[in-house]
Protein backbone atom coordinates (compact mmCIF):
# COMPACT_ATOMS: atom_id res chain seq x y z
CA UNK A 1 0.00 0.00 0.00
CA UNK A 2 1.44 3.39 -0.84
CA UNK A 3 0.95 6.99 -0.54
CA UNK A 4 -1.19 8.21 -3.80
CA UNK A 5 -0.05 12.11 -3.68
CA UNK A 6 1.61 14.54 -1.89
CA UNK A 7 4.86 14.97 -0.16
CA UNK A 8 4.75 11.45 0.48
CA UNK A 9 3.63 10.61 -2.80
CA UNK A 10 4.92 6.72 -3.88
CA UNK A 11 5.89 6.01 -0.14
CA UNK A 12 4.80 2.32 1.34
CA UNK A 13 3.03 2.40 4.37
CA UNK A 14 2.57 -1.00 6.53
CA UNK A 15 -1.20 -2.65 6.38
CA UNK A 16 -1.98 -5.88 8.33
CA UNK A 17 -1.28 -9.22 6.44
CA UNK A 18 -4.71 -10.66 7.98
CA UNK A 19 -8.73 -11.19 7.52
CA UNK A 20 -9.45 -8.69 10.76
CA UNK A 21 -9.39 -5.69 7.85
CA UNK A 22 -10.18 -4.44 5.03
CA UNK A 23 -7.85 -1.59 3.49
CA UNK A 24 -9.54 0.58 0.98
CA UNK A 25 -8.40 0.06 -2.29
CA UNK A 26 -6.23 2.28 -4.24
CA UNK A 27 -8.58 3.05 -6.62
CA UNK A 28 -11.73 3.85 -4.30
CA UNK A 29 -8.91 6.03 -2.22
CA UNK A 30 -7.79 7.90 -5.35
CA UNK A 31 -11.34 8.75 -5.97
CA UNK A 32 -12.04 9.86 -2.54
CA UNK A 33 -9.48 12.67 -2.81
CA UNK A 34 -10.41 13.57 -6.44
CA UNK A 35 -13.55 14.33 -4.81
CA UNK A 36 -11.91 16.10 -1.94
CA UNK A 37 -9.23 17.85 -3.69
CA UNK A 38 -7.80 21.04 -2.10
CA UNK A 39 -10.23 20.74 0.97
CA UNK A 40 -7.92 18.58 3.14
CA UNK A 41 -5.57 21.18 2.92
CA UNK A 42 -5.21 22.97 6.41
CA UNK A 43 -7.70 21.11 8.25
CA UNK A 44 -7.66 18.79 11.21
CA UNK A 45 -8.45 15.17 9.96
CA UNK A 46 -10.98 12.13 12.13
CA UNK A 47 -10.23 8.85 11.15
CA UNK A 48 -12.82 6.56 12.40
CA UNK A 49 -12.53 3.39 12.04
CA UNK A 50 -8.73 3.67 11.00
CA UNK A 51 -6.96 0.65 10.25
CA UNK A 52 -3.58 0.94 8.93
CA UNK A 53 -4.79 4.59 9.42
CA UNK A 54 -4.32 5.25 4.95
CA UNK A 55 -6.83 8.05 4.89
CA UNK A 56 -5.38 10.17 7.76
CA UNK A 57 -1.81 9.44 6.23
CA UNK A 58 -2.82 10.53 2.63
CA UNK A 59 -4.17 13.51 4.28
CA UNK A 60 -1.19 14.77 5.61
CA UNK A 61 0.80 13.73 2.84
CA UNK A 62 -1.72 16.19 1.41
CA UNK A 63 -1.45 19.18 3.65
CA UNK A 64 -3.77 18.54 6.59
CA UNK A 65 -2.61 19.86 9.85
CA UNK A 66 -3.16 16.76 12.03
CA UNK A 67 -5.34 13.04 12.02
CA UNK A 68 -6.82 11.87 14.44
CA UNK A 69 -6.72 7.89 14.03
CA UNK A 70 -9.29 5.50 15.96
CA UNK A 71 -9.39 2.15 16.14
CA UNK A 72 -10.24 -0.54 18.64
CA UNK A 73 -7.96 -3.11 17.48
CA UNK A 74 -4.27 -3.24 19.31
CA UNK A 75 -2.51 -4.28 16.08
CA UNK A 76 -4.19 -1.09 13.94
CA UNK A 77 -2.47 1.07 16.79
CA UNK A 78 0.68 -0.43 16.46
CA UNK A 79 0.46 -0.20 12.18
CA UNK A 80 0.04 3.04 12.90
CA UNK A 81 2.48 3.95 15.50
CA UNK A 82 4.75 2.77 12.36
CA UNK A 83 3.55 4.52 9.52
CA UNK A 84 3.34 7.73 11.20
CA UNK A 85 7.04 7.26 12.47
CA UNK A 86 8.31 5.98 9.17
CA UNK A 87 7.16 9.30 7.39
CA UNK A 88 8.60 11.48 10.32
CA UNK A 89 5.23 12.97 11.20
CA UNK A 90 4.39 11.26 14.86
CA UNK A 91 3.46 15.22 16.20
CA UNK A 92 1.11 15.36 13.33
CA UNK A 93 -0.87 11.80 14.58
CA UNK A 94 -3.04 11.18 17.29
CA UNK A 95 -4.34 7.10 18.03
CA UNK A 96 -7.09 6.39 20.52
CA UNK A 97 -7.53 2.88 20.60
CA UNK A 98 -11.31 2.63 21.55
CA UNK A 99 -14.33 1.99 19.94
CA UNK A 100 -16.17 5.26 17.94
CA UNK A 101 -18.34 5.80 20.78
CA UNK A 102 -16.80 6.42 23.58
CA UNK A 103 -13.75 8.14 20.95
CA UNK A 104 -16.08 10.66 20.06
CA UNK A 105 -17.17 11.51 23.76
CA UNK A 106 -13.72 11.89 24.64
CA UNK A 107 -13.00 14.11 21.56
CA UNK A 108 -16.41 16.46 23.06
CA UNK A 109 -14.86 16.22 26.28
CA UNK A 110 -11.64 17.94 25.31
CA UNK A 111 -13.26 20.44 22.99
CA UNK A 112 -11.52 19.12 19.51
CA UNK A 113 -13.30 19.72 16.33
CA UNK A 114 -12.97 18.61 12.83
CA UNK A 115 -13.54 19.89 9.14
CA UNK A 116 -13.09 16.60 7.09
CA UNK A 117 -14.02 13.19 9.07
CA UNK A 118 -13.55 9.50 7.67
CA UNK A 119 -16.04 6.61 8.27
CA UNK A 120 -15.06 3.90 6.92
CA UNK A 121 -16.53 0.81 9.15
CA UNK A 122 -16.22 -3.19 8.11
CA UNK A 123 -19.34 -3.66 5.72
CA UNK A 124 -23.02 -4.67 6.50
CA UNK A 125 -22.27 -4.28 9.87
CA UNK A 126 -24.69 -1.41 10.93
CA UNK A 127 -21.51 0.45 11.73
CA UNK A 128 -22.43 3.45 8.51
CA UNK A 129 -26.13 3.93 10.38
CA UNK A 130 -24.71 4.13 14.21
CA UNK A 131 -21.54 6.53 13.30
CA UNK A 132 -23.75 8.98 11.26
CA UNK A 133 -26.41 9.63 13.99
CA UNK A 134 -23.51 9.79 16.32
CA UNK A 135 -21.84 12.34 14.50
CA UNK A 136 -24.94 14.44 13.61
CA UNK A 137 -25.31 15.57 17.30
CA UNK A 138 -21.70 15.82 17.65
CA UNK A 139 -19.88 19.39 18.10
CA UNK A 140 -16.90 17.75 16.72
CA UNK A 141 -18.41 18.18 13.50
CA UNK A 142 -17.69 22.02 12.99
CA UNK A 143 -19.83 24.09 11.17
CA UNK A 144 -19.25 23.04 7.08
CA UNK A 145 -16.73 20.29 7.67
CA UNK A 146 -17.08 17.52 5.09
CA UNK A 147 -18.11 13.70 6.31
CA UNK A 148 -16.97 11.12 3.94
CA UNK A 149 -18.46 7.61 3.90
CA UNK A 150 -16.80 4.28 2.47
CA UNK A 151 -19.91 1.86 2.31
CA UNK A 152 -21.02 -1.02 0.65
CA UNK A 153 -23.94 -0.20 -2.27
CA UNK A 154 -26.61 -2.18 -0.19
CA UNK A 155 -25.97 -0.56 2.55
CA UNK A 156 -29.03 2.26 3.72
CA UNK A 157 -27.73 5.36 4.70
CA UNK A 158 -29.77 7.43 7.17
CA UNK A 159 -30.48 10.44 5.12
CA UNK A 160 -33.54 11.25 6.10
CA UNK A 161 -33.28 11.02 9.53
CA UNK A 162 -30.10 13.39 9.75
CA UNK A 163 -30.92 16.68 10.97
CA UNK A 164 -27.52 18.32 10.89
CA UNK A 165 -25.48 16.09 8.24
CA UNK A 166 -26.61 16.86 4.74
CA UNK A 167 -26.30 13.80 2.19
CA UNK A 168 -24.57 15.49 -0.81
CA UNK A 169 -23.88 12.76 -3.53
CA UNK A 170 -22.70 9.54 -3.60
CA UNK A 171 -20.01 7.55 -6.13
CA UNK A 172 -19.95 3.98 -6.43
CA UNK A 173 -17.08 2.45 -7.27
CA UNK A 174 -17.80 -1.56 -8.19
CA UNK A 175 -19.52 -3.13 -5.35
CA UNK A 176 -18.69 -0.27 -2.78
CA UNK A 177 -19.62 3.51 -2.68
CA UNK A 178 -17.83 6.63 -1.33
CA UNK A 179 -20.85 9.22 0.24
CA UNK A 180 -20.49 12.90 0.88
CA UNK A 181 -22.03 14.45 3.54
CA UNK A 182 -22.09 18.51 4.84
CA UNK A 183 -22.86 19.74 8.23
CA UNK A 184 -23.80 23.70 6.55
CA UNK A 185 -25.37 26.34 8.20
CA UNK A 186 -26.63 27.13 4.79
CA UNK A 187 -28.75 24.44 2.69
CA UNK A 188 -29.12 26.81 -0.30
CA UNK A 189 -29.09 25.34 -3.43
CA UNK A 190 -26.07 27.56 -4.54
CA UNK A 191 -23.90 26.03 -2.07
CA UNK A 192 -25.00 22.37 -2.51
CA UNK A 193 -24.24 22.81 -5.75
CA UNK A 194 -20.80 24.41 -4.64
CA UNK A 195 -19.43 21.75 -2.85
CA UNK A 196 -20.86 19.19 -5.14
CA UNK A 197 -18.34 20.65 -7.38
CA UNK A 198 -21.24 21.42 -9.89
CA UNK A 199 -20.25 25.45 -10.08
Amino acid sequence: MRIISGKFKSRKIDFPKNKLTRPMTDRTKETLFNIVGSFVFGKHILDLYAGSGSLGLESISRGAISATFVDQAPWAKKIIEKNLESLGVSNQGTILMTDMLPAIKRLEKSGQGFSLIFVDPPFMKGLVKKTLMRLDTSDIVLPFAQVVVGHMWREELPNAELKNLKWVRTKRIGQACLSFFFRLESTNEKTKSYISGEL
